[in-house]
């Protein structure tokens, strides 16, 4: 998988959706950007959580897509790392596999 080629499919994919469908796109992205937002939960865990989830489900491109977001948030490597062995311990070893996925989004993306 090339991580900058999945990040690039994922934003020109979320553009069209944008275009194409904007009555259903609209109130998703605002339920994002309300639920991403800062709260009881700062937005830095909840972006770990974003990025544990995405390895939970397995998703390339989600993962992609949180790390990089995780990282602009000031989510270190080892935060991630470690809240990715959660969603092993639920789900197993088939998504701790998916930690490849996050480590490569991370020196893809960490400057």
């Amino acid at each position: 998988m090339d991580i900058v080629e999945v990040s690039h499919e994922t934003e020109e994919l979320v553009k069209q959706l944008h275009k194409e469908y904007p009555g259903l796109t609209k109130p998703l992205t605002e339920l994002y950007l309300k639920t991403g937002a800062e709260g009881v939960l700062s937005k830095k865990t909840k972006e770990i959580i974003l990025v544990t989830l995405a390895v939970a489900s397995k998703c390339d491109y989600c993962i992609v897509y949180h790390v990089k977001r995780a990282l602009k948030a000031g989510v270190t490597k080892d935060e991630m790392i470690e809240a990715c062995y959660l969603a092993t311990l639920v789900f197993g070893t088939s998504a701790w596999m998916h930690i490849t996925d996050v480590l490569k989004t991370i020196d893809a993306f960490k400057d």
